[in-house]
């Protein structure tokens, strides 16, 4: 959804033939501009996450993998659907609702909580989806997937703090405007003020010819005899530097509000990796925690023990160039800590499924310090120190 369509459902709007007028307040347009920069950010992160699927410990790809991460119902792919979940999640204080019907997902656009049950669980009806559907039935609380930020009130006291901001912008730019804005004199013979003709003709003298006047590049103002059209000049003109500060202090207020670095909200980032694991770590991992805790609590604690669960892997969401982690990835298989598949499947590269790729495999020149120290390797035998760096030895198989 972009910014336009994001305002669109929050201001006022009117229709002229095939164009639409959208009347966005001054006061409003930067704290909306900054929450959508500071949702769409989160969202995106999100969208790019992949939700694994769990049977008895081990990953599995089945329908709710395919739900959670290709389609979750006939007319969203996965990455509109949780788009539009995180951004219910930072903008709503009731959160986002999503119900499954038929087995396909859907997030709710409005509902309503029909009974508070501390103890079975909250009862919630009016369930609206996209399009207007409205359901009749009542759903349980184990029925429904209700996504909630840690704080409910975020979006709350950022509309509180905005208060005073909006102020400070909307006065900031009728200075700057009234200030550094183009003004004219247009001075009339006392002879025409009482004649009726001129007084006729006088408004679209104003609204046509010095109109035009003012707004072309090259135009020429005839001047009759006891008319005369004067600038004026202000003696100082006022820059936009309060407006530009007023900017930027919003988008700080709300990138600090959902934990956002700065330099993510204004753009201007120069050290990549620490700002993106500053926003990882503080803004998206909790809300990808939030995502999985819920996505698990509609299943009974038996098969959660059992290792029947759903877990956001935020580990996609940063580029990865393979030649620049080659060293890395060389690191992670020769310790055993990870067998060629498992490297491949998180680079996202396919799996080879052979016998030896399933294997955790362990450089030579790794053992314990007393064999080191003793020039003993595996068996008891002395070490032959022309070998020891040569090819990577078998410890054991999955």
């Amino acid at each position: 959804m972009g910014f336009f369509d994001f305002l669109d459902k929050r201001v006022k709007k009117e229709r002229y033939g095939g164009t639409v007028v959208i009347d966005i307040p001054p006061e409003m347009y930067y704290k909306e501009l900054a929450l959508y920069t500071a949702s769409s950010l989160i969202e995106n992160a999100i969208s790019k996450c992949e939700f694994k699927t769990y049977e008895n410990g081990e990953t599995v790809k089945k329908e709710d993998y395919y739900l959670l991460n290709v389609s979750p119902n006939e007319n969203e792919n996965s990455s509109v659907f949780w788009h539009k979940v995180v951004r219910k999640m930072i903008r709503s204080p009731e959160g986002a609702m999503v119900v499954e019907i038929g087995g396909k997902l859907h997030v709710a656009e409005n509902y309503s909580v029909k009974e508070v049950r501390p103890i079975k669980g909250n009862l919630y009806e009016g369930i609206v989806l996209e399009g207007g559907l409205q359901l009749k039935k009542v759903f349980r609380a184990k029925e429904v997937f209700l996504f909630r930020l840690e704080d409910e009130n975020v979006r709350i006291l950022i509309d509180g703090m905005y208060q005073e901001h909006g102020r400070l912008l909307k006065a900031a730019a009728r200075t700057f405007r009234d200030t550094n804005g183009r003004k004219f004199k247009f001075k009339v013979d006392a002879m025409k003020q009482g004649d009726e003709e001129f007084n006729k003709t006088f408004q679209e003298i104003i609204s046509k010819e010095i109109k035009a006047y003012m707004e072309n590049e090259y135009a020429t103002y005839v001047e009759y005899e006891g008319e005369e059209l004067v600038e004026q000049v202000e003696k100082q003109r006022v820059a936009s530097d309060d407006v530009i500060k007023i900017r930027k202090d919003v988008f700080d207020m709300v990138g600090q509000a959902l934990k956002i670095p700065q330099a993510l909200m204004t753009g201007n980032v120069t050290s990549v990796k620490d700002v993106l694991d500053v926003f990882l770590t503080l803004a998206v991992d909790p809300i990808a925690d939030a995502i999985t805790e819920t996505l698990n609590k509609r299943a009974n604690i038996w098969n959660y023990i059992n290792g029947n669960y759903y877990k956001v892997d935020t580990g996609k969401i940063k580029h990865r160039d393979i030649f620049d982690l080659a060293p890395q990835i060389e690191k992670l298989i020769g310790s055993a800590m990870f067998d060629v598949d498992e490297l491949r499947e998180e680079l996202g590269r396919n799996e080879l499924n052979e016998e030896w790729s399933r294997r955790h495999w362990m450089t030579k020149n790794i053992a314990r310090v007393e064999d080191v120290a003793n020039g003993v390797v595996e068996g008891g035998e002395k070490r032959d120190e022309s070998t020891e760096n040569s090819i990577p030895v078998q410890t054991g198989g999955k």
